[in-house]
């Protein structure tokens, strides 16, 4: 599916169904914020920059763009239920070093919303595309993608990222209720956002401009 499409889908969800206030949200992004290891109900966020493109330079304006692989690993000792569809991010921060990436605060992500397409008419009896059952120890692979935008030149060499995404389909509270109930012998609906570990690539600096989509 078309990513824009996707991300179009996304947001109606992310602002009906977020377990926060969006003015709690802000708060919770702030640059006072310290951040260690985050493990949410059992699994833990990490991930791998697979590829840099350079998009665009106009006067103090740096494009690029990030293909990123996160990986939910599940830390539970019994099995848990996680969609592998692919992420939108919403928020995003980058920094030379762990402790600077601490210190900065999240860039918004917003996108125009198209609504939802409402639920599946039926309720299967067990996990289905895009829902995985990943045991314990296991991990899964979650493809995303960022156009990052930078208003200064670049600090080339080792980069940090951090970003919190979105890959769940656009569903009810009430049909999640209903698939977390069917599919309880199969695993623990894990329904939450994904919020990454700081992630380390190498920011190279002998790339040549190409058109971005």
């Amino acid at each position: 599916m078309n990513l824009i499409v996707r991300r179009l889908r996304f947001t109606a969800r992310i602002m009906k169904r977020n377990f926060l206030p969006l003015i709690f949200i802000a708060l919770l992004f702030s640059a006072n914020q310290t951040y260690g290891q985050k493990i949410v109900d059992g699994v833990i966020i990490t991930g791998d920059v697979t590829d840099v493109t350079f998009c665009d330079h106009k006067d103090d304006t740096w494009i690029y763009d990030l293909k990123i692989r996160l990986h939910a690993k599940n830390v539970n000792n019994h099995p848990v239920i996680i969609s592998s569809a692919g992420a939108l991010i919403y928020y995003y921060k980058t920094a030379i070093s762990v402790e600077n990436l601490k210190a900065v605060e999240f860039i918004h992500n917003g996108w125009v919303t198209s609504g939802s397409r409402g639920d599946p008419k039926s309720i299967p009896d067990k996990p289905v595309k895009p829902f995985k059952v990943i045991a314990s120890n296991d991990s899964i692979d979650i493809a995303t993608d960022l156009r990052l935008i930078l208003f200064r030149e670049p600090k080339y060499g080792t980069t940090f990222l951090q970003v919190v995404a979105e890959n769940w389909p656009d569903y009810s509270k009430e049909y999640i209720a209903k698939i977390r109930t069917a599919w309880s012998s199969k695993g623990a609906l894990w329904e939450h956002s994904l919020h990454s570990e700081p992630i380390s690539f190498m920011f190279p600096s002998n790339l040549k401009e190409t058109h971005c989509q």
